[in-house]
């Protein structure tokens, strides 16, 4: 892409507190140039994640977005959600309104993804956030965007199926992609160039510990906002409090990709006795890079940085 080029992007995304933190973040970069947010079930249902996704839009002032709602549940699959991480609301300790003013377009997801894919043919990303079921259903539908899509940025895999380091991971599976393995299994099937975050990434590698999040809760309103998120969004399983950064990943892996080092790879997806297990295999000819480094202090001091411009932000808690 040419310099000072700015990057066309839809996002779909269940918000989701590390959802809606990335979504913020991409708000702000002077790279990204947001076309369309489009929501699905995931962490919530559709009408709560919609409601979060918006509510954002409106408190950050870019109600300019459109936002087309998406599938209501997985393509095959009974919905599950993780409400016991999110919260009951999605937005940790943050408690959004019931209601929002803006309203969705009348376009489903699908369809307004395809427009807006047509309309920047072969220059456009696409970000992932959560399950992949509104991808699926747009490849199953408009096949001719697998030519039309520069990339899609996602996160949530582990590469064997667990994580190599310590028996916690014995039986680890992926929430966005055991969701709705089958969707999942078409996207990466589809030749489209993909980069993938594994769980661990956010999870072990990017993280924030307490001490972090006071930090950045002491920057501004909108690290005070973010912070507000995070007090009821620790990570289970961990000795330590830590928040994981998933979501966060796999917006910044496309904004500062020097900062992260991948491996090109094909990947499958079980959906059988094991929904959503991944594995991996490595290869120079992969449509997929996964990524399986990141300078953690250079992740955070560009995090931190972001935050910082955020600076005309006011926030007033519900």
């Amino acid at each position: 892409m040419k310099k000072n080029k700015k990057i066309n992007c839809i996002v779909d995304t269940d918000p989701g507190v590390d959802d809606a933190v990335a979504v913020i973040l991409s708000l702000y970069d002077k790279t990204m140039d947001i076309k369309l947010i489009t929501t699905v079930s995931g962490n919530l249902e559709l009408k709560k994640v919609t409601r979060n996704a918006l509510h954002i839009l409106e408190k950050f002032n870019r109600t300019d977005i459109p936002l087309a709602c998406g599938a209501v549940k997985p393509m095959v699959r009974e919905s599950k959600d993780a409400k016991f991480i999110h919260q009951n609301e999605g937005l940790g300790g943050y408690i959004p309104p019931e209601t929002v003013k803006t309203k969705p377009i009348e376009k489903s997801a699908v369809e307004a993804m395809y427009e807006t894919i047509c309309k920047y043919k072969n220059d456009i990303v696409l970000f992932a956030f959560g399950p992949h079921t509104n991808i699926a259903y747009l490849i199953e539908q408009h096949p001719d965007v697998l030519d039309m899509i520069n990339h899609i940025y996602c996160e949530g895999c582990a590469p064997y199926g667990l994580e190599s380091e310590g028996e916690r991971w014995k039986n680890y599976i992926s929430f966005n992609v055991s969701s709705d393995p089958e969707a999942f299994e078409i996207v990466i099937n589809s030749g489209i160039p993909i980069t993938i975050i594994p769980s661990r990434m956010g999870r072990d590698l990017a993280n924030f510990n307490e001490e972090e999040v006071k930090f950045i809760s002491e920057i501004n309103d909108t690290g005070k906002f973010i912070a507000k998120m995070y007090s009821e969004y620790w990570e289970h399983g961990y000795k330590d409090r830590r928040i994981a950064t998933n979501d966060t990943c796999a917006c910044l892996i496309m904004l500062h990709p020097k900062i992260f080092k991948t491996k090109k790879c094909f990947f499958t997806v079980n959906t059988t006795d094991a929904p959503g297990k991944t594995l991996v295999e490595f290869n120079r000819h992969g449509n997929i890079n996964y990524a399986y480094k990141v300078n953690r202090k250079k992740l955070h001091k560009i995090y931190f940085d972001a935050v910082r411009k955020m600076k005309d932000f006011k926030f007033y808690d519900c």
